[in-house]
């Protein structure tokens, strides 16, 4: 498995050590959950924008469709 070099201050190392302790785990296990999990978390923000870009380029095309609709909807049976 490749390695990574991670300088962490004192605190930082501390704080994760301590709360690794407390979930029964190794500092490096701890924090290979925490690049896991802020990985996904990163994704899913990646794709909401990429959800909303699309959503914006195809915006004035819904609302005619939905104005077509409205019209269809006016006329008399």
């Amino acid at each position: 498995m490749p390695s990574v070099n991670l300088n962490l201050s004192d605190s930082q190392l501390n704080k994760a050590t301590e709360i690794a302790a407390r979930f029964s785990l190794q500092p490096e296990a701890y924090l290979l959950l925490a690049i896991d999990y802020f990985n996904r978390k990163k994704e899913r923000e990646l794709l909401a924008e990429q959800f909303k870009t699309a959503s914006e380029k195809t915006r004035s095309e819904s609302l005619l469709v939905c104005e077509e609709f409205d019209e269809i909807d006016e006329i008399p049976d």
